[in-house]
């Protein structure tokens, strides 16, 4: 019997008999990636963007958080691409996705609570979703210069000095 064959047997057996037996919930993960987490309010809302995923995954640890209670979101530096998803956060109110490197608004249409939303240093070039959204009061959108000038200039109307741009967008 070669002893290399049964070693990796042996560590798996261990590791199951220590972890059946651990009274505390845990998580695994691989590479960043949760791949089972038993925690309360961890599995409730998946998205693909990692970044965001480990973000809204912090915020949902707090005290009596949930997916539908959950208010304010402070994602800054994330390095999130993406928010697709963010729309079953309907409660959401108040969102910081600022530094990070989204490019599309388009998903926060389906938030029809949100009325702040500071989202500097992006890559942002279409505003439209927030034109539209009647309970939006605020905006930082500063480090956006490639939103059309029309779309900029819709919003100002709509928020007046509670609107942050960039002194430059796009004719």
């Amino acid at each position: 019997m070669n002893p290399q064959t049964h070693t990796p047997r042996i560590f798996i057996a261990l590791a199951i008999t220590l972890l059946a037996g651990c009274s505390q919930k845990f998580a695994v993960s691989i590479n960043e990636q949760s791949i089972y987490d038993p925690r309360p309010n961890t599995a409730s809302v998946s998205f693909t963007d990692t970044g965001l995923q480990a973000c809204v995954n912090i915020a949902l640890r707090q005290p009596d958080a949930t997916v539908e209670n959950l208010t304010v979101l402070a994602c800054p530096g994330w390095e999130i691409t993406e928010i697709e998803g963010i729309d079953a956060l309907n409660g959401l109110q108040f969102l910081d996705i600022s530094d990070n490197r989204v490019s599309s608004l388009a998903p926060l249409a389906g938030l029809n609570g949100l009325s702040s939303i500071t989202a500097a240093n992006n890559r942002i070039s279409d505003i439209a979703p927030l034109l539209s959204m009647v309970t939006l009061t605020s905006a930082t959108l500063t480090g956006n210069n490639d939103i059309p000038c029309g779309q900029l200039e819709a919003l100002a109307v709509k928020l007046g000095e509670k609107l942050r741009r960039s002194e430059t967008c796009k004719r």
